[in-house]
């Protein structure tokens, strides 16, 4: 239960440290298209860290019974 709670918190850190780069990259470097592209991937990359971090965490409360 620990280490499942661990890494909800590990993902949601590293949530939102993609998510706060994908937004500085869009802000910053708005005119450059490379940039942009990257910067949607790490916004991307984010969303993926915070579903999987809800995945994660829905385990922890919901657990597969095993008969």
């Amino acid at each position: 239960m620990v280490k499942r709670t661990e890494n909800v918190v590990l993902l949601k850190t590293i949530g939102t440290v993609e998510l706060v780069a994908g937004i500085a990259m869009i802000y910053f470097f708005r005119d450059e298209i490379p940039a942009l592209i990257g910067g949607l991937v790490l916004l991307g990359l984010s969303a993926n860290s915070f579903y999987q971090a809800h995945k994660c965490y829905k385990r922890q409360y919901n657990p597969k019974k095993e008969d």
